[in-house]
């Protein structure tokens, strides 16, 4: 048996370069540096098979308006989108630096039909 593999619903460890870029174009951007921000995303926007015209970046908000796109872009499917809405929601991006993409969404995590279905003091 692998002790290193559990088949459970939450316990995702698998990252894409892609993603790992995009966080650090994000960080990037957080600590005002908007140039090398936009050479993580670069990296992502020119790898074979996607070839995107290149982003060019100035401004902290440019940079991270940027990240925003690209990562709903790039990461679409892979079920990060919440984790980032509620990430920038609480950093107060939507609305100053772009329209919130769910309004209304709450900041807190629902608890797991798992854990109310097998503890009763949950209601």
């Amino acid at each position: 048996m692998n002790s290193g593999f559990h088949p459970g619903g939450v316990n995702q460890r698998v990252y894409r370069y892609a993603d790992v870029l995009l966080m650090l174009a994000e960080c990037e951007a957080e600590v005002g540096t908007p140039a090398q921000a936009a050479t993580y995303i670069n990296q992502v926007r020119s790898r074979p098979g996607v070839a995107m015209p290149a982003v060019t970046l100035t401004t902290k908000n440019d940079a991270l308006k940027a990240v925003m796109h690209e990562r709903a872009v790039e990461l679409g499917a892979e079920e990060l989108a919440s984790i980032d809405i509620l990430r920038w929601r609480k950093k107060g991006y939507y609305p100053s630096i772009t329209t919130d993409p769910v309004p209304g969404q709450t900041s807190l995590f629902p608890i797991p039909a798992s854990e109310i279905s097998t503890n009763p003091l949950i209601k």
